[in-house]
């Protein structure tokens, strides 16, 4: 399974004070993290998988230009699955992970943040701070399935690796800011990510599910008082922790919902 977010492909950069969804450089996202996409797919294909899914999970789920990627995947697409990685089972070989990104408050990370750039200033994980990278291969790993590869800026495939070190990367840019970076073209990085997935598939024994340690305890800090306050009225089981903070103790981390 290809999880795609499309803040992390070649070029892309964004707004200044505008989410990636709503900047003129959307246009240009979803075609780029397409073609990652559909380059990722070819060299699984050509590696030999029977079946590719394609989980677009940016915002709202519909991001792709659907009809250019690889005839021979299926998509997940839209919201309201229910968890991170749906459908995904025991019987997936790994997943990857395209145009992701470094969490909320990477130093010089493109469009850092985690999950919501307005609402969540920090997710931490027994104790620990963490991403959406760590946060999904978390769900994949409750289910004895690898995260083999991930394509980001250098400072989200850094991120990748400290928690993983396992995996297969390729920095599509070097970021120097939230919404400045030196990027590699385009076509470039889509070559280095065909190349680097077959790399990934034939060290695919070598990756480890990746999982936290149980009862796996969550807290969310909020950018604002109100959202802590709403989040409580939405999400069951969980306890304020302060007046922009809320905490809970799941079993498995395919309880989690973002």
């Amino acid at each position: 399974m290809i999880a795609v977010d499309c803040d992390g492909p070649a070029c892309v950069v964004g707004e200044p004070g505008k989410a990636l969804s709503n900047s003129r450089d959307m246009v240009f996202a979803r075609e780029q993290a397409t073609r990652e996409t559909d380059a990722t797919a070819r060299a699984l294909f050509d590696a030999g998988a029977k079946q590719v899914v394609v989980w677009d999970n940016h915002g709202a789920g519909a991001n792709l230009v659907f009809d250019r990627l690889d005839r021979r995947c299926v998509v997940l697409l839209g919201t309201g699955f229910g968890r991170r990685f749906p459908q995904l089972d025991a019987s997936y070989a790994g997943v990857l992970m395209i145009g992701y990104h470094a969490m909320e408050g990477a130093p010089g990370a493109v469009l850092a943040h985690t999950y919501s750039p307005d609402a969540y200033r920090a997710i931490r994980v027994n104790g620990q701070t963490v991403g959406e990278m760590a946060l999904d291969a978390a769900v994949a790993g409750e289910l004895g399935v690898p995260l083999l590869f991930v394509a980001s800026d250098d400072k989200g495939c850094q991120e990748a690796l400290n928690f993983m070190p396992w995996v297969e990367t390729v920095a599509t840019k070097q970021g120097f800011g939230r919404n400045c970076a030196l990027s590699k073209h385009p076509t470039v990085a889509e070559e280095e990510i065909y190349q680097t997935v077959r790399r990934a598939v034939v060290r695919r024994k070598e990756m480890q599910p990746f999982t936290f340690t149980h009862p796996v305890r969550v807290e969310i800090e909020f950018k604002k008082c109100k959202q802590a306050a709403k989040a409580l009225v939405r999400r069951q089981g969980w306890r304020l922790t302060g007046v922009k903070s809320i905490r809970t103790e799941l079993s498995t981390m395919l309880d989690w919902r973002c």
